[in-house]
């Protein structure tokens, strides 16, 4: 049903109870009157006076009832569209829970978040739901604003009704604030999400333990910490993977890197081991983030700038002191052998089959799949469980924060470097019929989730029931749950409903998804890694940093000399990789000097060192 039509209709309901209370009001048939007063504190029941034709009655009588009040005494109904919302049936346990406490009727529209033509048609016919991310929907948060899809939602409402969030956004100041921001207002075209993950590392160093130890490397026993395994699974294995804080010196880990490859730690008497995988110098993504963090710059981020100490420029990576000492360093271990390339065929695929060979004794780990029984997919792929199942049932591994550098500028890659985003893929839009009684409504229930996660009803809304939904691999709200398959769940413990966005606005990760994942969380947070070791940039090319005039102008004065850069950068790129250039310290020089003559000059004086580009301000990762 579209915006319009749903307007008309409600005109028209709303006359027909005009006239028929005022149908009622005019009948001298009518023989009673009954007037009901409420306060918030008491409720004072008293009939009025009764008139007929024949006979008048003056008497009244009062009675008082105490009650209490009722914070949520509107009745609203709520339409929705999140994650699975095609497959949704209304009456879901916990849908039914959150529509009592919050005297509301919760609506899931039945088509899919992922859904694109539907979404696109759904949009051409001019409806759209109360709260929903239409990320697939074709239309960015403020086009739907302006075609007069959503309304906004005003700051001072995030300030009484949901501050949790507000505070958050101060915590995360300036960029918070201007994610979804209509210009010129305190208003914004919806509810930027929160990501939790803004707290943790992409990737972390994985070692092979038994392989350190067999060469002569040993982390101190006090500072290996064991993540237990509970699962059916991976019981067996449990003790056998450990995180640790400890790090190795830069120039151990090179030399850990020379033993692996030549001094036999799998101990079977062959020549045919070696420590890492390496990607050619073309490949640049998460993957080798950890090999470019020993020298205080990631691969992956191509906006990131960098204060250069040597030159005392802002620059991008390829101009960076700390470029030219990763690819000394890079190239060193390929040409020894100590790291070696994939072969050909799709790069994830061949890189886990490389891992699961049993001769790498280092990965640059998914975090998110470290023994993990729930996505065998990903998990039995790479180590340590992959390693675990294919036969090598004594493997041991330690986890670490980064790969120490030779300098005083190293780290690992923040997985996000803001708490908040916006843009359709991060958005809860509110529809334009939304009123504002019902965004509060909505507003509170996501204040209350992120707010009273301790408390016994939040806890059986939105994590189950226990012994119904999940068991503990553990100690209650301790440790991680064990997912009962929703096939065994019974029919009036179906959930679903409590899917309704309140999750978006959390910056607090779920621990209890199993125990690897929540043990290296913990270390995260209480070991303040990412506020130890995190690699930030000195400004980050973007709009919000930049401004959209700086931005516009940037962009079109790039695409005018990327053409001539480009094929600068690549060139040392490669001559360095296959070891043509004799004295990269020297040929650092010139390579730098043509960069400046093809346009980079003028992209560091105009933009890069522009004092309206704002410096990179980090947020308050641990509070």
């Amino acid at each position: 049903m579209s915006v319009k039509l749903r307007r008309i209709l409600c005109l028209v309901v709303a006359a027909i109870l005009i006239f028929a209370l005022t149908a009622c009001a005019g009948s001298e048939s009518e023989s009673e009157i009954t007037t009901v007063t409420t306060t918030s504190k008491q409720v004072t029941t008293q009939p009025a006076v009764t008139t007929t034709a024949s006979q008048t009655t003056t008497k009244a009588e009062t009675t008082t009832q105490a009650v209490e009040a009722n914070p949520f005494e509107e009745f609203y109904e709520i339409s929705w569209i999140f994650g699975f919302c095609d497959t949704y049936d209304e009456g879901a346990y916990d849908e039914l829970m959150i529509e009592e406490r919050y005297n509301i009727d919760l609506q899931c529209w039945n088509i899919s978040y992922y859904d694109t033509e539907g979404l696109t048609m759904m949009l051409a016919a001019g409806d759209i739901p109360d709260f929903s991310n239409l990320a697939k929907g074709g239309k960015a948060p403020h086009v739907l604003y302006e075609e007069g899809f959503t309304r906004s939602v005003p700051l001072e409402m995030y300030k009484k009704y949901f501050p949790y969030y507000y505070e958050l956004m101060e915590n995360n100041a300036p960029t918070s604030f201007e994610y979804n921001l209509i210009r010129g207002t305190e208003e914004y075209y919806g509810i930027s999400w929160v990501r939790s993950n803004y707290k943790m590392f992409y990737n972390a160093p994985l070692f092979r333990l038994d392989w350190l130890e067999n060469i002569g490397y040993e982390i101190p026993q006090e500072e290996l910490t064991p993540i237990p395994l509970t699962s059916e699974k991976l019981a067996k294995y449990s003790g056998q993977t450990y995180i640790t804080t400890y790090l190795f010196e830069h120039e151990e880990v090179n030399d850990i890197f020379r033993a692996f490859t030549e001094d036999d730690p799998d101990g079977n008497g062959e020549d045919d081991t070696y420590a890492a995988v390496i990607n050619p110098n073309s490949f640049r993504n998460v993957w080798v983030d950890l090999y470019w963090g020993q020298f205080g710059l990631v691969s992956s981020e191509a906006n990131y700038l960098y204060l250069d100490e040597l030159t005392g420029n802002v620059v991008p990576w390829y101009a960076y002191s700390g470029y030219k000492e990763y690819v000394m360093w890079a190239s060193d271990m390929y040409q020894k052998g100590y790291m070696r390339t994939l072969p050909a065929g799709t790069f994830y695929d061949v890189l886990l089959a490389t891992w699961m060979t049993g001769k790498v004794g280092y990965f640059n780990a998914d975090r998110q799949y470290i023994a993990r029984p729930d996505a065998p997919d990903y998990s039995d792929r790479q180590p340590p469980q992959g390693l675990w199942l294919k036969g090598e049932e004594d493997a041991t591994f330690v986890m670490m924060p980064a790969l120490k550098g030779p300098g005083k500028s190293w780290g690992n890659k923040r997985y996000v470097l803001d708490a908040f985003i916006g843009g359709a893929g991060g958005t809860t839009v509110v529809g334009e019929q939304v009123s504002d009684g019902e965004l509060i409504r909505m507003l509170t229930i996501y204040n209350d989730y992120n707010t009273n996660k301790d408390d016994p009803w939040f806890r059986e809304v939105y994590q189950g029931v226990e012994g119904v939904h999940f068991t503990w691999s553990g100690e209650p709200w301790n440790s991680s749950k064990i997912t009962t398959p929703v096939e065994n769940v019974p029919p009036k413990y179906r959930r679903g409903g409590s899917n309704i966005g309140v999750g978006a606005f959390s910056a607090e990760p779920n621990l209890f998804v199993h125990e690897a994942y929540r043990q290296i969380w913990l270390y995260h947070i209480e070991d303040k890694w990412v506020e130890k070791y995190a690699i930030t940039p000195h400004k980050q090319i973007n709009i919000l940093d930049m401004g959209e005039e700086l931005f516009d102008a940037y962009n079109v004065a790039w695409a005018a000399v990327s053409g001539q850069i480009n094929p600068i950068i690549n060139d040392f790129a490669t001559r360095s990789w296959d070891g043509e250039i004799a004295n990269i310290n020297t040929e650092w020089e010139q390579y730098l000097n043509q960069l400046y003559a093809a346009g980079l000059d003028d992209l560091i004086k105009n933009f890069y060192e522009n004092e309206a580009f704002r410096v990179y301000t980090p947020p308050e990762v641990y509070d």
